[in-house]
């Protein structure tokens, strides 16, 4: 008789948790979305020197994540995760705001990899409508990618191979070293143009194109 009472018992209590989770959703505002993201100015610049570090140190400190109740607001999440079967876990980075739009950058955290970041910025209207998002900086073992994202919200974008003093394939970071970066592409980017975040589309290397072309995940 207990073991017959208890299964409702459990699915009132899932369909009560889903409702208030539900609930929770469609009472976040773009305002609280906005509030997650520390406040910023433009330009706003990645360096090679930060982005190293990153995949040197490769640090164990927990990052804030964004809620999930806010993930409604980032539309590309679910379309980026097609890309992956990796759960993401965004962690918010910065907010910035112009004349005629709301910009936030965040890195798009994937699965436990801490050496490896995929961050990308998402404008919108000063309504809060949603215009584009675009790949804009990263690191992963073999690449690094370094922004400067300009005050209109133009952002000059440049790819480095990672040279490491052994193969990394076989020696990984323990007792490695990154021996130079040597630079591959660049390009200059509208990030208000309409845009996803799967894919750079370079256009010729080592020189800056004034190009709207789509942005993508690093590999």
């Amino acid at each position: 008789m207990k073991k017959t009472t208890a299964i409702p018992t459990i699915l009132i209590a899932l369909a009560s948790l889903f409702a208030i989770q539900v609930n929770a959703q469609d009472s976040t505002t773009f305002q609280d979305f906005l509030a997650q993201f520390p406040t910023a100015s433009l330009p706003y610049n990645f360096s090679t020197e930060e982005l190293q570090s990153q995949l040197q140190t490769r640090t164990a400190a927990k990052a804030k994540r964004l809620g999930w109740e806010y993930y409604q607001f980032l539309p590309e999440l679910e379309r980026s995760a097609q890309f992956s079967s990796m759960p993401v876990y965004p962690e918010p980075v910065a907010k910035f705001e112009t004349e005629n739009n709301i910009a936030v950058l965040y890195n798009i955290a994937r699965g436990l990899s801490r050496g490896t970041k995929t961050y990308s910025i998402t404008i919108f209207d000063k309504e809060g409508n949603y215009i584009g998002t675009h790949f804009v900086a990263g690191v992963n073992p073999n690449t690094i990618t370094v922004a400067t994202i300009a005050e209109n919200l133009n952002a000059t974008v440049k790819e480095y191979k990672v040279n490491w003093a052994s193969d990394f394939r076989t020696k990984g970071t323990q007792d490695n070293q990154v021996i130079g970066l040597e630079l591959t592409e660049s390009q200059m980017l509208d990030l208000v143009a309409p845009g996803n975040p799967d894919q750079i589309e370079w256009t010729n290397t080592n020189t800056v194109q004034d190009t709207t072309a789509d942005l993508a995940k690093m590999k």
